[in-house]
């Protein structure tokens, strides 16, 4: 009898482990999606500062938008070099990065406007702990693109 009771409970503590393991693991992808959310000081592939970003959600997906200008900008300065409903809009408030969606510890399938040529790319984004950003834009493949830094501001 006390076989079959301690046999009971080992199978029930390998059920709860099994069931919550895939729960646990849900909570820590969440968590680490959630990373992505903020205010970020943008460090440039060559190293030197650019603007400040900030990110959000929206139904799930991912999008950006300029805070602060880079050096060297003024708040009067427009994407005119920018195709379709970006052309002519002040940089300073746009949203120029849009519509990533989660994938693994990743978002994915977005894409990303550059104010100081005005081209659109395919995006990724990913976390390095809490406090920082990577976001690389491509066209194509990943392989022909650049990463940039971006470090929590707040």
């Amino acid at each position: 009898m006390k076989k079959n009771r301690l046999g009971l409970a080992m199978l029930a503590l390998l059920t709860f482990a099994l069931f919550a393991t895939p729960a646990a693991r849900a909570q820590q992808l969440n968590e680490k999606l959630q990373y992505a959310i903020g205010k970020w000081q943008v460090i440039n592939s060559d190293g030197g500062l650019g603007g400040q970003v900030e990110t959000y959600l929206v139904n799930g997906e991912l999008f950006g938008k300029v805070l602060q200008l880079r050096p060297g900008r003024t708040p009067s300065d427009v994407c005119d070099r920018c195709s379709g409903e970006l052309k002519g809009q002040l940089i300073l408030g746009m949203v120029f990065l849009k519509g990533f969606h989660p994938d693994g510890d990743d978002w994915v399938g977005g894409s990303v406007v550059d104010p100081e040529n005005g081209k659109q790319y395919h995006g990724k984004i990913w976390s390095a702990g809490k406090d920082k950003l990577y976001m690389r834009g491509y066209i194509g493949v990943s392989l022909l693109g650049r990463t940039e830094s971006w470090r929590r501001i707040q």
